[in-house]
């Protein structure tokens, strides 16, 4: 029988521009998973390491409907991100500004690995995730900027 993972001190904390933004962190000696709920549905998320560097695997998950725009940038690394509306798996980008032409793939250093996430009931919706980048983490910045907008904000 696995046992569940043991709790331990969050190696990142987050807080959102916008009120009744939440940021969550949940930590576990795996991963660092950062769920970002926002009502209003267009907001910055700023998350910032408490340690010397970032965790080795930081998992953030955006609970929206949509995803219009998604800019996760830090120091001087950026890298954009789209789904269609209508959540169409296959058409999710991902680019390096300015360029969006120049869509990014599994091997980049900036490459987040969005995924959708599929709802759990009818009070949660669904959502996003994706890992911080091992190039942002790698440049090691104090804080990384999480802009969103949701295609069905209020």
């Amino acid at each position: 029988m696995n046992a569940a993972p043991q709790p331990v001190s969050p190696g990142v904390a987050g807080r959102g521009r916008s009120e009744g933004d939440r940021v969550e962190v949940v930590a576990d000696r795996e991963r660092q998973r950062i769920i970002i709920q926002s009502p209003r549905g267009i907001s910055e998320v700023i998350l910032e390491r408490l340690t010397g560097t970032w965790p080795a695997a930081v998992l953030v998950e955006l609970r929206l409907k949509g995803l219009e725009s998604l800019t996760v940038s830090g120091g001087e690394w950026t890298v954009q991100a789209a789904v269609p509306a209508g959540n169409d798996r296959g058409g999710i980008r991902q680019w390096v500004p300015p360029d969006e032409q120049v869509v990014l793939t599994a091997n980049d250093p900036l490459w987040l690995d969005l995924k959708l996430l599929p709802e759990q009931d009818n009070e949660t919706v669904g959502g996003f995730e994706w890992t911080i980048p091992w190039g942002l983490r790698q440049a090691n910045p104090r804080q990384i900027r999480v802009n969103f907008i949701d295609f069905y904000r209020s």
